[in-house]
């Protein structure tokens, strides 16, 4: 048992017992008794302090059916003191739940959800008392049916910007890393090489960058290409003027246009029916031969047969990629064996300071929800309304 004595809240460690201060139509639901494989508890608990007050409201229950522990520990104290303040017991859980039956033990009678993960159809059916889910993350789609939530009335909120640095950061690596040739010479070295006059690289400085996409982190990443002295265009459906002069950007009304004139291509796209496949094979053949393409967005955005192939043939000279249509990536798959591309396993988003920032805004969402009724970050607004908080 760990947690603090000069605070107005309790963090336990291990089991949940299945008799609590919490209402008794938690009873409705199956116990928890399983516990996760490894040296994890299978929950962390934070819990109010009791008041002294005969009128005590009963604390309210919000959860995580499928975080871990790094997560937890950066949510921090004060925000772990806001939980308290507003009358909540969190429930933390170590580990993806095994089935829909281990997903609605842990979930219970919460009235919030933080999510990492898939929540599945059937669980989302079957929650009883849930009014919001918070998702840790921006693609909340790929992983909540919304539609069914809307259905259901339950709220889902996202966190956008938590990951505009981060991602942006990473693409720019990646561009280096692919304009200097840094991968290969790498492993050239490894291999007992010397390959100084064998493989060339070329600046940034005065190359044109064409940038898909101008969310936040498109936005990002437009100034930090910018710093580098790149002429930074851009495509996107809603082009803000103010907006473009302050990144030092140009709009490029044509895709195909903005294709032909670049030296290098960020993409920064959410999937949707209209974005999928946006590079296919007709339009990676308007990239120059010299072009590189970085893709930190999803890989859906790509032909990757289409790509491949440009690749293998020397049409395109390069490609980063850190998203994928198949992750994890097989063991066996085609970009493995193709040397102009580098590879990174779907990372860009992950560093300490954006993880912090998503579950903290996750969890500020569920008590922005259910504390003072004041909705943010809602991404179906349907269901706003639907049932009573």
């Amino acid at each position: 048992m760990g947690g603090s004595t000069n605070t107005n809240w309790h963090a336990s460690f291990g089991q949940v017992p299945a008799t609590s201060t919490l209402p008794e139509r938690r009873a409705i639901l199956p116990s928890r008794t399983r516990r996760n494989e490894g040296s994890l508890p299978m929950t962390t608990r934070l819990t109010p302090v009791p008041g002294s007050g005969p009128n005590q409201p009963p604390p309210r229950h919000i959860v995580c059916a499928d975080g871990d522990a790094d997560y937890f520990a950066l949510l921090g104290a004060p925000l772990h003191e806001r939980v308290a303040d507003a009358g909540f017991v969190l429930d933390w859980h170590h580990g993806e739940p095994v089935d829909d039956a281990a997903w609605l033990a842990r979930i219970g009678d919460a009235e919030g959800v933080l999510l990492f993960w898939a929540l599945p159809d059937a669980v989302l059916r079957a929650l009883p008392y849930a009014k919001v889910i918070a998702w840790v993350g921006t693609g909340v789609g790929e992983f909540v049916n919304l539609d069914l939530a809307t259905e259901r009335g339950i709220a889902v909120c996202n966190t956008p910007g938590y990951g505009n640095t981060a991602v942006a950061e990473h693409a720019l690596g990646l561009l280096l890393a692919l304009a200097r040739n840094t991968a290969a010479h790498d492993r050239a070295l490894r291999a007992g090489r010397w390959p100084r006059d064998e493989v060339r690289g070329m600046e940034l400085a005065d190359k044109t960058i064409g940038i898909v996409g101008l969310g936040g982190i498109g936005g990002q990443f437009a100034t930090l290409c910018a710093a580098l002295g790149m002429r930074v265009l851009v495509w996107t459906r809603s082009p803000d003027p103010a907006r473009l002069a302050a990144l030092g950007a140009t709009a490029v009304p044509d895709l195909d246009d903005l294709l032909r004139a670049s030296d290098a291509v960020s993409l920064h796209l959410p999937v949707t029916p209209e974005t999928a496949n946006i590079l296919d094979a007709r339009r990676l053949a308007l990239l120059p031969e010299h072009a590189l393409l970085v893709n930190t967005a999803r890989g859906e955005l790509v032909d990757e047969d289409a790509l491949a192939a440009a690749l293998r043939a020397g049409r395109l000279a390069g490609a980063a990629l850190d998203v994928f249509r198949d992750e994890p990536l097989p063991p066996n798959h085609r970009w493995r064996d193709i040397e102009n591309v580098i590879l990174t396993p779907h990372v860009g988003f992950r560093t300490p300071e954006a993880s912090g920032r998503s579950v903290r805004l996750a969890l500020e969402n569920l008590l922005a929800y259910l504390g003072d009724g004041t909705p943010q970050h809602v991404v179906n607004a349907g269901a706003l309304g639907s049932r009573s908080r």
